[in-house]
Parts: structure tokens; C-alpha cells; sequence
């Protein structure tokens, strides 16, 4: 076979996706290593040439990575990893969505996908009640894209409401965090916005139309990112306070906070703008690590909170 035609066939295969043995490739063209090696420089600098993509070697295996294919696999990697950190799929749902996620790729890339994976999605730890959420996820998207509202009956997380309850609200926003969906609606029962939890939603009785509500005084889920720590609760405050483990942690913990003075012993003061009630489950969970200095009120709230803490403890 002639070189030119042998190089040709090779790149016509490299370009369907195939995945090429280098022991196959001298056995089928019955040419010496060194031949071998000259074509694949050929097709390399060629693809290099044009903007086709890269040859890539694994192990005496060759196959065709695009840029876009390569951007594709981290993306989908990445996407991967952090659904199964969030916790909040049935297995089977999980399993389906990851399929899901790699089936876009080429085969080779799916294979070492599969094998990225393979210790995140054998240790994968679902919520103690996980709940079947990808089809109520879409009903309650298609119901604020209609401007709907919604009769469901609702199980909240506080004890004085053991049981579910009925509830009249319009959904205007559905986003994740920390473990659990949420829906900020326009509630009835609550005289004004008020976040649900997804997976508290029991039963969804009836859909009717609703409002359309005037965006500037809508739920903004942007101030509720920036002010808010696991609740959405309490006044909207300016705190600060002494905080002495790795700084961006606590940054992090806030959105928009930052660092208004560095201390000698290796701590630093932060500011931040917070809703209080949230931000409170946040300082204690670091303990001695940090130290509130101001408002007063806060200062006194956090003495209240940890006395009580400690006395649980005493003898």
C-alpha cells in the first residue's frame, strides 16, 4: 500500500473516533515501527496545520481529542463530581442523570470518564429520605415559566407542624443549595414570599393561573445568596467579627464580606452584611475560632446561644 494512501486511511479513522493499536497498525499496513512512527508525525503535524484537534497516545493506543471534545469531558467531569456532592438524588436518579451527562461524549472519553468516576459513584452517600425529585423539579420550572399558582400540601421542619399543611402559593425562583432544592413563592399562608424545600412539597393539588409579577418586586434570589447562610431568616444586619481559621472560609460562607483588617496574632476582622438568623448557626459552628464584636445585640446573642450550649453540659 502506498505511504500517502496508508496516512490517508489513518486519519480517516482517527477522525471517525476510532482508537488505534500501535501493534495493529504495523500488523495491518505491515510496516516497522519506525514507518509507523513517521506516519502518525505526518498526521499530527497535519492536524496541528488545520486546527483539527490532537493525536493523543495511551499505553500503544492513538486516538483523535479534539478541543472542544476535551473541554466537553472536563465539563461533564466536573458537573459530575458536584452533583454527587450535593447529595440529593435517589441512586437510580443519579445513576440516570450521570449516564446521561456522559453519553455526549466519544467513546474513548467516555471510558475514562467511567474510570474518573468510579470511587465517587461506588462511595456515593444519598440524604437519609431521599426523594424522587427530577420530575417534580420539572413541574414546578414549567409552573413559573406559565406564572402559575400552586395548591400543595406542604411538611415543614418545624415541630409545631407535625403534619403536612395546605398551602396557596405562586412559584417565582427554583435553586439548590446546601443538600435541598428550594422554591421561593408568593405565599398565602406566609403574607409574602417564603422558601420551600422541594423534597417537603407532598402533593400538589391543583395549578391555576396567577400573576404576573412585577420583577423589581419579586424574591431576589441575588440578595439571598449574598445575605444569606443555610436560613432565610432573621433582620438583614452589618456584622463583624474576629475571625482566626483560614480566612476564605469565612468569605465563602458570606458572599460580598471581606476582610477589613489583618491582627498581629494571625487573625483578621471581617465585615459582612447578613441575614441574622442564618449567619448565627454559622458562628457557633466555629467555635473558638471566631469572635463577634459587633452589633451589641449580636455580641449578646451569641453569649446567650453558647451559655445555653454549655449549660446542656453541666453537671
Amino acid at each position: 500500500m502506498q505511504s500517502n494512501y496508508r496516512v490517508a486511511e489513518l486519519i480517516v479513522q482517527f477522525m471517525s473516533g476510532a482508537t488505534l493499536q500501535l501493534a495493529d497498525i504495523q500488523k495491518k499496513y505491515d510496516i516497522s515501527v519506525r514507518t509507523n512512527q513517521r506516519d502518525l508525525s505526518y498526521i499530527r503535524k497535519a492536524l496541528k496545520e488545520y486546527d483539527a484537534g490532537d493525536l493523543i497516545e495511551q499505553q500503544g493506543a492513538y486516538h483523535l481529542a479534539h478541543d472542544s471534545a476535551q473541554l466537553d469531558y472536563e465539563m461533564v467531569l466536573a458537573t459530575s463530581n458536584i452533583l454527587l456532592g450535593t447529595r440529593a438524588l435517589a441512586p437510580d436518579k443519579l445513576n440516570v442523570t450521570l449516564d446521561y451527562l456522559c453519553s455526549g461524549l466519544s467513546p474513548t472519553m467516555q471510558a475514562a470518564l467511567r474510570k474518573q468516576l468510579t470511587i465517587p459513584r461506588g462511595s456515593y452517600v444519598p440524604l437519609s429520605k431521599p426523594k424522587q425529585l427530577l420530575r417534580r423539579l420539572h413541574e414546578v420550572a414549567l409552573c413559573i415559566a406559565n406564572n402559575q399558582r400552586l395548591t400543595f400540601t406542604y411538611l415543614s421542619s418545624q415541630p409545631t407542624e407535625p403534619e403536612p399543611l395546605l398551602h396557596h402559593a405562586q412559584p417565582v425562583a427554583l435553586f439548590f443549595e446546601v443538600h435541598y432544592f428550594y422554591v421561593a413563592m408568593l405565599s398565602q399562608e406566609r403574607a409574602g414570599y417564603w422558601l420551600y424545600r422541594l423534597d417537603r412539597i407532598v402533593d400538589i393539588q391543583a395549578k391555576t393561573a396567577g400573576e404576573k409579577l412585577d420583577y423589581a418586586e419579586r424574591f431576589s434570589l441575588q440578595d439571598h445568596r449574598h445575605h444569606t447562610y443555610l436560613v432565610d431568616d432573621g433582620e438583614l444586619m452589618q456584622i463583624h467579627f474576629i475571625y482566626r481559621f483560614y480566612p476564605q472560609t469565612a468569605l465563602d460562607a458570606f458572599p460580598g464580606s471581606r476582610v477589613i483588617q489583618k491582627n498581629t496574632d494571625g487573625s483578621v476582622i471581617i465585615e459582612a452584611y447578613v441575614k441574622i438568623g442564618g449567619a448565627i448557626r454559622w458562628l457557633l459552628s466555629q467555635g473558638s475560632g471566631v469572635k463577634v464584636i459587633s452589633p451589641v445585640s449580636l455580641v449578646k446573642q451569641m453569649r446567650k446561644e453558647l451559655a445555653a450550649a454549655r449549660d446542656q453540659y453541666t453537671e
